[in-house]
């Protein structure tokens, strides 16, 4: 009987703390869960400061487009909306590598999004983030050369073609199994940039030329 006795006691105490604990579980909020992608509570430095958002994207704009025109967009990817509102902070990790490959999307109305999505995590990228980079890049500017193009031409400054190359010399040939090599990096990123090119007039092969050889040439 005592036995018995005792090991109902037990069986009570063990009930007790495993309840306890899946409070304390519940009451602890290590980790946040948005759409599919499980991220670290934000801290309160602002990464996205100079981004200049409103967090209204009926306000903030994306090429000349609203940014509800994206992110309401049924198949828009639930990373790049949480990217915009702040929720996903770009780090060296499998979700910021899923957002990144988006910029090479077929789907023409949601690409220049994401590929403001990378372009933003071009700015805020230290060495970690660094090596994420420049593969996304690369691949856009070789899938789209004549939308990289004019992309590039949007501002007249000149820091998006400087930001773009220093990335992809950095990390852009990261996906090849010779990635050191510089001239086999050049010319290949220079026969698909031209490749794909629809509007070759001498002035944009010229320019892919120089491209390729300043994404293969950056001096670290």
């Amino acid at each position: 009987m005592k036995a018995y006795l005792i090991l109902a006691v037990l069986i009570a105490l063990l009930s007790c703390n495993s309840h306890s604990s899946k409070e304390n579980a519940v009451m602890r909020p290590e980790t946040i869960k948005v759409h599919d992608t499980i991220y670290l509570p934000p801290d309160n430095y602002d990464w996205q400061e100079s981004f200049g958002l409103t967090h209204n994207p009926e306000i903030d704009s994306v090429w000349n487009k609203p940014v509800s025109y994206y992110i309401y967009d049924k198949d828009c990817s639930g990373l790049a909306f949480d990217f915009y509102h702040g929720i996903l902070r770009p780090s060296d990790n499998g979700s910021t590598t899923e957002l990144l490959k988006l910029a090479v999307t077929e789907n023409r109305k949601l690409r220049p999004f994401y590929r403001w999505c990378l372009n933003k995590t071009l700015i805020v990228s230290d060495g970690a983030l660094g090596e994420l980079t420049g593969v996304p890049a690369r691949q856009y500017a070789e899938k789209f050369p004549d939308e990289f193009f004019e992309y590039l031409d949007s501002t007249d400054d000149g820091s998006k073609y400087k930001m773009w190359t220093e990335a992809i010399a950095y990390s852009g040939f990261y996906d090849y199994t010779d990635y050191n090599k510089e001239k086999m990096n050049c010319k290949r990123l220079e026969e698909k940039m031209a490749g794909n090119l629809k509007s070759r007039t001498p002035k944009n092969i010229l320019r892919v030329k120089k491209f390729a050889r300043d994404c293969t040439t950056f001096p670290f």
